[in-house]
């Protein structure tokens, strides 16, 4: 019987041993970190319920690089959780827990929160400055903009602002390169930057085709200006009788170009191109075009178009044709030449004026041709002569009465007759108005 008894009892020492295991098995440890992108918490549990005071141990994987200001030992609340830092930077720890005689153990990446951020955008134009909090804009966050080489540099933007409610600041254009320091404030944080500035590319000017019609050209380092304001005036030393068809107000095309109209005369004018705060102006001379397009061309073919021109003109073109032959004829005498008279307005020697004592009566009172004058006015002839030779080399008055004969002028149509007559009456000698018997 002692043995059955004995028996007895080792079975079921063996059984309450059995269940003592299974317990242990299903009241291990558990940890977990929860957060990892904002502040972690730690959270320990057994058999689904919170432990209050277990022990947790923070630990870096990797701590000769990373550091972690959260990494130490704490101990659970009531509701079996620690709340850890965020870190500063991504960081690698070991988080281990103990309870009693239970341990339990995790590696969790610790990843840094967004928070304050600070952006800055076209800094080779206005910068635009942003501020976000996880990625959320930030509404009156305070943005301070100083100049890191104050000794050296300046900009006008250096300045406190308020971030609008889409968290940003513009900030003006530089007019020149400048390092900056940027740095945005919000709830006891701050974040900062240091942000090279450049000055953005000027505005260019041109002005091409100032003998036509000209084309003005806006551009800046990024190619055509579109939509920049060009503004034509009459430059100061235009003169008072100066007038353009042209000035005033134009908008540039999607090519950064305004068309003028041609200019009817020479005149200098000031253009001037702005866009965006920015401004750039010159002075041009326009010209008619008419410099150009005379220079090399022979006489001739100038004259033939310029009666070609105008031979549809009413009254005669032989005045307009004698001027045109004047002022343009390779062949004029020089302006020191004179034109026959001193500066008292008195004869004088040049060429054409008749000689002292010509038509004026001599010492002797005799009055005639000049001794030198042949006994056929043969000098009289070759003045004449020498007046044709002229009129034929110039081609003007020749090539005006080829084209408009019956549009002559009175004073060739005089100058004809006097010459039919002197041929009728067949007489040869010094005109009427010298002096001699006969005359005056």
């Amino acid at each position: 019987m002692n043995e059955r008894i004995t028996s007895v009892l080792l079975i079921a020492v063996v059984a309450l041993g059995a269940m003592t295991g299974v317990a242990a098995a299903d009241g291990h440890l558990e940890v977990a970190v929860e957060d990892a992108d904002g502040e972690p918490t730690v959270t320990v549990t057994q058999n689904d319920t919170a432990v209050e005071n277990a022990t947790v141990v923070v630990s870096v994987v990797d701590a000769e690089n990373e550091s972690y200001a959260g990494a130490g030992e704490y101990q659970t609340d009531a509701n079996g959780t620690v709340g850890l830092e965020a870190p500063e930077e991504d960081v690698t720890v070991d988080v281990t827990v103990a309870s009693g005689n239970e341990s339990a153990s995790t590696t969790v990446d610790l990843e840094a929160p967004d928070g304050l951020e600070l952006d800055v955008e076209d800094t080779g134009g206005e910068p635009v400055v942003t501020v976000t909090d996880d990625d959320a804009a930030v509404e009156n966050a305070t943005v301070n903009v100083s100049v890191v080489d104050a000794e050296n540099e300046s900009y006008a933007g250096a300045d406190e602002y308020g971030t609008d409610a889409n968290g940003t600041v513009t900030l003006p254009a530089a007019e020149e390169d400048v390092t900056v320091d940027v740095t945005a404030e919000f709830d006891d944080r701050n974040v900062s930057a240091t942000v090279d500035i450049e000055a953005p590319d000027g505005l260019e000017l041109d002005v091409a085709d100032t003998g036509g019609e000209p084309v003005v050209t806006v551009s800046d380092g990024d190619g055509p200006v579109e939509n920049a304001t060009v503004v034509v005036d009459l430059a100061d030393d235009a003169g008072e009788n100066a007038s353009y068809a042209g000035t005033g107000e134009y908008e540039t095309d999607s090519n950064g170009t305004v068309a003028l109209p041609a200019a009817e005369g020479n005149v200098t004018v000031d253009v001037t191109a702005s866009d965006d705060e920015r401004t750039v102006s010159t002075t041009v001379e326009l010209t008619t075009g008419e410099g150009d397009a005379l220079e090399g061309t022979p006489f001739g073919q100038l004259m033939r178009d310029f009666i070609e021109n105008i031979s549809d003109r009413d009254g005669g073109i032989g005045g307009a044709v004698s001027d045109f032959a004047t002022e343009n004829n390779p062949g004029n005498a020089p302006d020191h030449a004179g034109n026959g008279s001193d500066d008292d307005g008195n004869a004088s020697d040049a060429p054409g004026n008749a000689p002292e004592g010509v038509g004026n009566g001599s010492d002797d009172g005799e009055r005639g041709p000049p001794d030198h004058a042949g006994p056929n006015g043969d000098d009289a002839e070759d003045d004449e002569a020498e007046a044709d030779d002229t009129e034929e080399a110039d081609g003007a008055e020749d090539d005006a009465e080829e084209d408009d004969a019956e549009d002559d002028d009175d004073d060739d149509a005089e100058e004809d007759d006097d010459d039919d007559e002197d041929d009728e009456d067949g007489e040869r000698g010094p005109p009427d108005h010298a002096g001699g018997p006969g005359g005056n």
